[in-house]
């Protein structure tokens, strides 16, 4: 193109005319590749980089369709980093950036470049054109990212999503704010199916808590006992303890019948717990909340655990270690060497023992027994080895008693939820090596 040629001419006297001339026929060409040398030049600091600009950004698909739209595309394969340097660097380009992104056309190409941008900058003047002018994503992931960002659940729940892909797909493309935010739409909107999406294609990665705290706000006890299972014991008696305060049941009858056990058991245990062992002090849980509302993401717990601050250490390593994310090698170094705040956090978790108590500035008050502490430390289902062998520790208690009332809970659940992973054989031959005598096994339910 002729017009290139002199668009950065350099000649004495004639310099800055010879480029200017360029510019004004390469936009009176109204190519597309006008446009593409034009916003090159504005990236390669022209000498009129600021009028070039201000011209192209004037432009408007419905006078010049092709180079706008030549244009638009450049800067979207570029990422946008000239065009956000030179805007984010004056208030002027600033206007005009967001005019030209309000007249952009009502069509798939030209919401996709809109959300291309938000999604890139998660900016809320960017998300406020998009939900003014109610404009959709041509790509149903990035629809639904933009909802579940946004608060506006109803995006992603009005598509068909029976495998939960686009969930999935929108969670891997949001950045770690973006899905901190999402774990905060989830809580609040209480959808069954958005906790279900939620807890099957986030998998290893989200936080079992939030989970649970979803489902109790929903009211889904089904999935709530579903969600059980893989949980620590301590974790689900305090699940237990929801349904004993609430009466909520699961609707299908077996599990409704398990629950109803389980809340009894749970209301005999609470009764018969050593008068001396307090609750935990008021705003402790008002803690925990706070803890896993900040800590939605490994990026933010990997973070703080080495963050100055004790109390944000103890946050991060509340949730982290909740979540299998830390190793036990540093749990069990922290409660030893750790901070009193992060050691009351290994202590409430754990159990931990406590190998350097003579050198405490702080009394662990009521430390639990061995057999209760396996219970408590126990992953349903755990095994029905484990469970035998804790109740072999109870030889000579008393029936009555609340550790084998604890320990009758846990059996409890474990038979709901190992059946189906069990084969009885009536022959005295196992071949498996974790074969178990069921009259050795006298806690469970078959």
């Amino acid at each position: 193109m002729q017009a290139e040629k002199h668009l950065f001419s350099t000649k004495p006297i004639l310099g800055k005319f010879l480029r200017n001339k360029a510019v004004e026929r390469l936009f009176a060409s109204k190519s597309r590749e006008a446009a593409v040398a034009l916003a090159q030049a504005v990236e390669k600091a022209h000498p009129e980089a600021e009028v070039i600009l201000q011209r192209l950004l004037n432009l408007r698909y419905e006078r010049e369709p092709v180079m706008h739209s030549a244009m638009w595309n450049y800067w979207k394969s570029q990422r946008f980093e000239e065009l956000l340097k030179r805007t984010e660097a004056s208030e002027s380009f600033q206007s005009n950036l967001m005019q030209a992104l309000e007249t952009m056309p009502q069509n798939d190409w030209g919401s996709g470049l809109l959300f291309a941008l938000w999604s890139q900058l998660d900016r809320d003047d960017i998300a406020a054109i998009i939900e003014t002018q109610s404009r959709h994503a041509p790509v149903l992931e990035m629809d639904a990212l933009f909802g579940l960002v946004r608060g506006k659940p109803e995006r992603y729940l009005h598509l068909e999503d029976p495998d939960y892909a686009i969930f999935e797909k929108a969670w891997l493309a949001a950045s770690g704010a973006q899905r901190q935010r999402i774990s905060l739409t989830l809580l609040n909107s209480q959808q069954p199916r958005l906790i279900a999406a939620y807890d099957h294609a986030v998998r290893d990665e989200h936080d079992p808590q939030l989970v649970i705290e979803a489902l109790k706000l929903c009211g889904d006890h089904d999935a709530l006992f579903d969600r059980l299972q893989g949980l620590a014991f301590n974790a689900v008696l305090e699940v237990i303890a929801f349904w004993a305060e609430s009466g909520g049941h699961p609707k299908a009858s077996a599990k409704a019948a398990i629950v109803e056990q389980a809340v009894a058991l749970y209301r005999d245990v609470a009764e018969q717990l050593p008068k001396s062992r307090p609750s935990t002090p008021p705003g402790t849980q008002e803690i925990f909340a706070f803890w896993t509302k900040r800590y939605q993401s490994d990026e933010s717990i990997r973070k703080d655990l080495s963050s100055p601050d004790p109390f944000r250490r103890a946050g991060a390593l509340y949730c982290g270690a909740q979540r299998d994310f830390i190793p036990r090698s540093q749990i069990r170094e922290i409660a030893i060497h750790g901070t009193w705040p992060e050691k009351l956090v290994v202590q409430y978790l754990f159990n931990a023992s406590d190998e350097s108590a003579c050198n405490e500035h702080v009394a662990w008050l009521r430390p639990q027994d061995n057999v209760v502490a396996g219970i408590l430390s126990m992953r349903l289902p755990g095994t029905l080895e484990e469970s035998s062998r804790l109740a072999d520790q109870l030889q000579g208690v008393s029936a009555e008693n609340y550790q084998h009332k604890l320990l009758q809970l846990l059996t409890l659940l474990q038979g709901y939820f190992l059946r189906g992973l069990i084969t009885v054989d009536s022959s005295d031959d196992a071949t498996e090596s974790n074969a178990v005598e069921t009259e050795e096994v006298t806690d469970v339910e078959w």
